[in-house]
């Protein structure tokens, strides 16, 4: 009886996430996702002790901590290796993925503002970890490459990262860091575009202010 009772529960969420779902996927990933969203809805009582403004700006400011919290950790772990920021180490570990990349390409796969970007590069360089070479495509650009001193720093590196990996999500389960990670690429998959077109919505352009 309490298995009915069960099943009769679950055909009734179903039906509620297929006429809140119309127009969109109404896989099994997103009916968890909506399930858990159901399941952890607010209280209207809920403090945003961080900001004290709203739901959405208290979101971005843990977003902002948890990014401090990894970049500590990863720093840590690198000590001792020619990584002076843990942006230096990223650049080389996508650098060491992607191949041969242009310095443009590098920064906005890294989804980096150019400036702050072009400073990683020069150290990288200066450091001996990447190198630059003439782009057998256009004769008038350069490529980037990694040295044999950084495919053998990066490979330590890939050892010790995890750990700080691991500190940053230990508090939550496996299902908890498949969902936390859904989300995440469902947001990027929002902002990547805007970051790579330069044009903010319409709504945050400074004219509107």
């Amino acid at each position: 009886m309490e298995a009915f009772n069960l099943v009769k529960e679950l055909v009734l969420l179903v039906d509620d996430f297929k006429k809140e779902s119309l127009g969109t996927a109404t896989d099994i990933d997103t009916f968890l996702e909506w399930l858990g969203s159901k399941r952890d809805f607010p209280s209207q009582q809920e403090n945003y002790n961080i900001t004290g403004h709203s739901l959405e700006v208290e979101i971005a400011a843990y977003i902002g901590r948890m990014g401090r919290y990894g970049n500590t950790y990863i720093k840590k772990t690198l000590e001792g290796l020619p990584f002076s920021t843990d942006m230096e180490f990223t650049f080389t570990a996508i650098l060491d993925r992607a191949g041969e990349v242009g310095k443009t390409d590098l920064i906005r796969m890294m989804a980096y503002d150019k400036s702050s970007g072009m400073g990683v590069i020069k150290r990288l360089l200066k450091n001996g970890i990447i190198e630059e070479f003439p782009n057998p495509q256009d004769k008038r650009g350069k490529l980037l490459r990694l040295t044999k001193k950084g495919r053998e720093n990066v490979r330590i590196a890939y050892r010790k990262v995890p750990k700080a990996a691991h500190l940053v999500t230990k508090e939550l389960h496996v299902g908890e860091k498949r969902r936390l990670l859904r989300l995440l690429k469902k947001m990027d998959d929002f902002h990547y575009p805007i970051y790579l077109n330069e044009i903010l919505p319409a709504d945050l352009r400074q004219d509107d202010f």
